[in-house]
Formats: C-alpha cells, structure tokens, sequence
C-alpha cells in the first residue's frame, strides 16, 4: 500500500510549500535545539531536524520539475481555441500517461470516468472547458451523475475564466475537485497538479 502524507500535517503543508520554506524551520529549529538544549544533547535534537530537511528536497526536486509559466499559458491557450474532439483526445492522452485508465462513464452528463490501481474511481466533467463563468448547473451534474454510480469524488476541469461563489462552496460539499487553469496546464504538460493532488 502507498503511503500518503495527510494534506493537512505539518508535512504536507511543506510538501506543497517553497521549498525554501522547510530549509529555513529546520535551520531555524536548529539555532533553537542549539541555544536551549544542554550541549550533550544537541546532536541527537538536530537529528530531529532531519526529516523536514528532506521534505525541503523533495519539495524543491517537484518544484524544479514544474513546467514555466510561459509553457503553462502556452498550453493553455492551445486548448482555448481546441475543438471538443481535439481537447478530450489530448485529455485522454493525459490520463493514460499518468498511469489512469479513462473509460465512458455509464451515467449521462459527465465525460469520463477515470481510475488509477489502489484508488477510488473518479467521474470528470470537461466539456464546459472553454466558459468564461462556471456555474451550478455543470456541477450539479457531475454531483447527480456520481450519485447515480455511488462514486464518491468528481473532477471539474476547465482552461480558464471564474468559478461563482455557490459553485465553489457546491464542490466542496460534494467532494468535487476543481482544475482552473493552472491545474489543468500542469496535467497536460506532464505534471499532476498538487493536492489538491495531487490526484484526482
């Protein structure tokens, strides 16, 4: 089984950090082990310092592995001006890349329903990708379609412009993750966006 930091631990909230963020609390909890904590001691305290250390790295080794700005914006304005055939095409690419086999859902009014070894399925909504607003009435529909099927966690993906107030709060009472823009030019340019998941 894969191990998984809680997205709200002290670790996971560095995992999703700068990186630079953990190197200075574990230099900074260093100077504190050294001034308070008899000198016999200290070693074995600094030893403590250790694993956030290497959140640090591994934070700065994902962050150096993420595309620039410029192939972000570039990618996302190809899928702006893509047909529906070519977007969900490149979609689908997507998936099977990251390792997710993306089948057509068996409820209406969603695009894909997607699953990786070892976790729970997921249903995704696209087809509204290029609106300039993001309403209710998509949502609701992914939401009904995932109780139709008893799938617990959907994924709303669009290129760019605003999600409402109520859609958002929709969403989050629903177990509905959206990718807006960045998230999305993450996933089609190789990187699966941070967890939020890291993971759909």
């Amino acid at each position: 089984m894969k191990f998984r930091i809680p997205r709200n631990s002290l670790f996971g909230v560095l995992l999703r950090s700068p990186w630079w963020v953990s190197m200075i609390l574990a230099v900074v909890l260093a100077a504190i082990f050294a001034a308070l904590i008899p000198r016999e001691y200290v070693f074995i305290a600094l030893i403590g310092t250790l694993p956030i250390l290497l959140i640090g790295l591994v934070a700065a080794w994902r962050q150096w592995r993420i595309p620039s700005q410029e192939q972000r914006d570039a990618v996302l304005r190809q899928s702006q001006h893509s047909t529906w055939a070519a977007f969900s095409a490149q979609l689908a690419q997507a998936w099977q890349a990251h390792g997710f086999e993306a089948r057509d859902p068996e409820a209406t009014g969603v695009d894909w329903h997607i699953a990786r070894e070892g976790r729970d399925p997921t249903l995704v909504y696209a087809r509204r990708w290029k609106a300039s607003v993001h309403g209710l009435e998509p949502l609701r529909q992914l939401a009904q379609a995932m109780q139709s099927q008893g799938v617990e966690r959907g994924l709303y993906i669009a290129a760019g412009g605003t999600v409402s107030p109520p859609a958002l709060r929709f969403a989050r009472e629903h177990q509905i993750r959206i990718w807006l823009g960045d998230e999305l030019s993450l996933f089609l340019l190789g990187t699966l966006p941070p967890e939020h998941g890291a993971e759909p």
